[in-house]
């Protein structure tokens, strides 16, 4: 018999009031391939079987950022995809964190971690909400809770 894991993972929409009214955190690959861009992200990624949703979150967001003064807010949805999925079958669970408004609106941050994203380096910085951007994949999917 054959057995499918599903990967749990967790994308994150940090917030924070700024000058221009709410505010969220994106990020884009420094070193990105002109011909595939990664495009614009928020922290998302892959939790660990001990971790609890929040304690994920707090991770990712640390790792792709360095931002570490947070507060989660609240969990939005989810997203499954199932095992026809290229990248196999996954279930993201969206959540929303806030951070205080610590006068910077972007900075760069190299990525220490245990996986692939170890050494990268990514030019994060603070959008106003709503987005006029879109971000990549499906990273959005979530975004009009953030809007009242």
């Amino acid at each position: 018999m054959t057995i499918y894991g599903v990967r749990r993972r967790v994308t994150c929409y940090v917030t924070r009031s700024g000058e221009r009214g709410d505010e969220l955190l994106v990020f884009e690959h420094a070193d990105d391939d002109p011909v595939n861009p990664s495009g614009v992200q928020v922290p998302s990624g892959g939790m660990a079987t001990f971790e609890d949703i929040e304690q994920a979150a707090m991770r990712e967001v640390e790792e792709e950022t360095g931002l570490e003064e947070l507060t989660f807010v609240e969990q939005l949805g989810a997203q499954e995809r199932g095992l026809d999925d290229p990248e196999g079958a996954a279930m993201t669970t969206f959540v929303r964190l806030e951070t205080p408004n610590d006068g910077r609106t972007s900075w760069e941050h190299m990525v220490v971690s245990e996986d692939e994203d170890d050494g990268l380096v990514f030019l994060c910085r603070w959008e106003p909400l709503p987005l006029s951007l879109e971000l990549a994949g499906d990273q959005g999917e979530f975004l009009d809770v953030l809007v009242d």
